[in-house]
């Protein structure tokens, strides 16, 4: 059931970040073509280059994890580090500066993707994306 879940999350996330990473790259690049300074407009278009590769990772994440893949599993257990780290970040921020949402959104966040890496790494869950295990499966 939990894999199932985390391959649901990765891939609602995966049109989010596609859509993000390619309006920024569109953004950046208008911004380039009408003020030709490499400095920020290269810098941002990098950037959202990064989130278009996020969003196609998620989704490449997700059919993995669909499948028992041990791929999915280790990509799965890289991008809920790196996001459990990013809401860390954005509910320690706003505990000083914003408020209360979203001090409660980034731990609610954060809690998720330590929940996530942990159900991901107990014995049980590394059996299933063995590859004796999924032939047994199917």
């Amino acid at each position: 059931m939990g894999v199932s879940v985390l391959a649901v999350m990765d891939l609602l996330a995966s049109p989010f970040f596609l859509v993000a990473g390619a309006q920024g790259i569109i953004s950046a690049l208008r911004n380039l073509r009408s003020a030709p300074r490499l400095g920020g407009g290269g810098l941002m278009l990098a950037a959202d280059a990064c989130v278009l590769a996020v969003g196609v990772v998620c989704a490449v994440t997700a059919m993995d994890l669909w499948r028992l893949r041990k791929r999915g599993r280790r990509l799965t257990i890289f991008l809920m580090s790196m996001f459990g780290v990013f809401a860390a970040d954005i509910a320690l921020l706003s505990f000083a500066e914003t408020g209360r949402a979203a001090f409660v959104g980034g731990s609610a966040g954060c809690i998720f993707c330590c929940w996530a890496v942990l159900y991901l790494c107990l014995p049980g869950t590394r059996r299933k994306f063995e590859s004796a295990a999924v032939k047994a499966i199917r």
